[in-house]
């Protein structure tokens, strides 16, 4: 188990924004990681309500929990690595009981949950990134529901260090910046438009 507090700022673009900052931050040849995100909560969405995320990630042959939970504007993140083929059974079965582990991280921030937790949002990224000595430059385009959107994301271990290359990027580029709630928000949202 890993823990690190995940400072992180995003901001959603349009798709000609993107193409922009594809174009002048990454090379022609550089290639998106694909990777799929299944996020799961208790049937009384105790960690939506909490502020928390719990995702399985599968990405090539890699697999991993993580549960994300606040920490002064920004989030904790609590990563297991998993066998893929235990977590692809965790995602065809679309529930399983949480590790001993999760549940003692959410005691910690006295979070009491049912341990069963079920599929509410998923979502396909296709994800670049540039890692710098003192932050990771992302750019992602997602898919979830019939939607799709594009956002950069800057993720730095000092939040100096990452609010002003964030900045610099949107001022350089002159994009604006907009209020960005995160994937699995973005997922919840569309997912319950879609099974109006």
């Amino acid at each position: 188990m890993k823990q690190e507090v995940e400072i992180e700022y995003k901001n959603l673009l349009t798709e000609e924004e993107y193409m922009k900052i594809k174009q002048i931050y990454f090379k022609d040849e550089a290639i998106p990681v694909t990777q799929e995100n299944y996020y799961f909560d208790s049937e009384d969405h105790v960690l939506k309500r909490n502020q928390c995320a719990l995702r399985i990630r599968t990405k090539e042959n890699h697999a991993e929990m993580t549960l994300k939970t606040p920490f002064e504007g920004h989030h904790t993140e609590t990563t297991i690595d998993l066998d893929p083929e235990s977590a692809k059974k965790m995602i065809i079965t679309g529930s399983f009981i949480l590790p001993g582990d999760i549940i003692s991280v959410l005691k910690d921030q006295n979070i009491s949950i049912d341990p069963n937790v079920f599929i509410v949002a998923d979502l396909k990224t296709e994800r670049l990134e540039i890692i710098n000595p003192h932050s990771i430059i992302v750019l992602d385009k997602s898919y979830y529901s019939d939607q799709q959107d594009f956002e950069l994301e800057i993720e730095s271990a000092s939040k100096v260090t990452g609010e002003v290359l964030f900045n610099q990027i949107l001022k350089d580029n002159a994009i604006p910046v907009r209020p960005t709630i995160n994937k699995i928000a973005r997922a919840f949202k569309a997912k319950f438009k879609s099974d109006k």
